[in-house]
């Protein structure tokens, strides 16, 4: 969900006019497109754009707060913040040169690279999963074997991550009925199904605030990592001596958006709101508690590499989810490690 400072009104504040959420429940945007890959302002700052993965929101805190908290420009970075949505094609952003980074989840970059786009990754923002099976407290559903003979709903987006995990697991999927409910949680609240599929940070927040017991069952705690906010390039991008370096500049602005997410989540929401709330209907308490979510979430796996690195045991596990879903490539293959090593040397 869905991703500022005096210089918002470059990013996208052009966010399509308009454009609403309710809370965390983020339903379209419009298609918005940068001004293209990078140029040379007047002060010989370099104008880059960075594409989100979703609308602006507490999920996008490493590259929102690298924006408002001025670490774009300490790396000689005048950046626009790209806005994504259900309408726009994140990979198509990248590979056709509109933004110089961007964010995709795992299964979406691979199968982009299968394609032919010619993208890379050199780092990740989600190193484990950050889908849940959401149910009541006393739903007695405490683990995905118990899903079978239940009620699940479903929303679209969660429909291709599902079977692969179920199959991970051992749970047979044919026995557990599938209700199409969206992403909106009030199908579980009324007793519609017996659990859904979700966000952690998403539909638990809402329905604790609606005085709902909620249990999650986070998928990654069965090994099963899907990554998500995978940081992608393009490879004629790391070929190019300039784009290289504002590449690895972009990074390390991205981390230092990172480590401010951490150390005071409830901080880095209220910036976000600050910029974004009223033009998109953000919610101040969903997003304080959704941030304190995200910053939890950003530290997962990373205990060994410092948060957005990765190395060959963390593309190890990302194998483990492409092999579960039988999408045939090669973690090592599709990131440029060499990245990550420079710019947090």
């Amino acid at each position: 969900m869905p991703h500022l400072s005096p210089t918002i009104s470059r990013i996208s504040r052009r966010v399509c006019a308009g454009v609403a959420l309710a809370a965390l429940s983020v339903t379209a945007l419009a298609g918005c497109s940068g001004s293209g890959d990078e140029t040379t302002a007047s002060d010989g700052t370099q104008q880059v754009s960075v594409q989100l993965g979703w609308l602006p929101n507490v999920e996008n805190m490493p590259v929102l707060l690298a924006q408002e908290n001025g670490h774009f420009a300490e790396q000689g970075l005048d950046v626009e913040v790209l806005p994504g949505g259900p309408d726009v094609n994140m990979d198509a952003q990248i590979a056709g040169g509109n933004a110089l980074v961007g964010l995709l989840s795992a299964e979406i970059f691979a199968k982009s690279v299968q394609a032919g786009s010619g993208l890379v990754a050199i780092g990740a923002e989600f190193q484990t999963s950050t889908s849940a099976i959401v149910t009541s407290a006393d739903s007695g559903i405490n683990e995905p074997k118990d899903l079978e003979g239940k009620k699940l709903g479903m929303s679209q987006t969660d429909m291709p991550v599902y079977p692969g995990f179920f199959n991970f697991v051992g749970v047979n999927m044919d026995n557990i009925e599938q209700v199409m409910t969206g992403s909106d949680p009030a199908s579980l609240a009324s007793g519609e199904v017996d659990a859904i599929t979700g966000s952690l940070a998403n539909q638990p927040v809402v329905l604790e605030e609606q005085g709902f017991d909620v249990k999650t069952i986070p998928l990654g705690d069965y090994g099963y990592n899907r990554w998500s906010g995978v940081i992608v390039v393009r490879e004629s991008s790391l070929a190019d001596e300039t784009e290289r370096a504002e590449i690895i500049s972009v990074l390390k602005a991205m981390r230092a958006g990172a480590e401010d997410a951490v150390a005071d989540p409830q901080a880095g929401a209220q910036q976000i709101y600050d910029a974004y709330g009223q033009q998109l209907g953000l919610d101040l308490e969903s997003q304080q508690k959704g941030a304190e979510v995200w910053a939890e979430i950003l530290q997962t796996n990373t205990e060994d590499t410092g948060l957005l690195k990765v190395d060959d045991a963390s593309l190890a596990d990302l194998q483990t989810f492409y092999d579960a879903n039988d999408i045939k490539v090669q973690a090592t293959d599709i990131f440029d490690l060499s990245v990550g090593e420079e710019a947090f040397a």
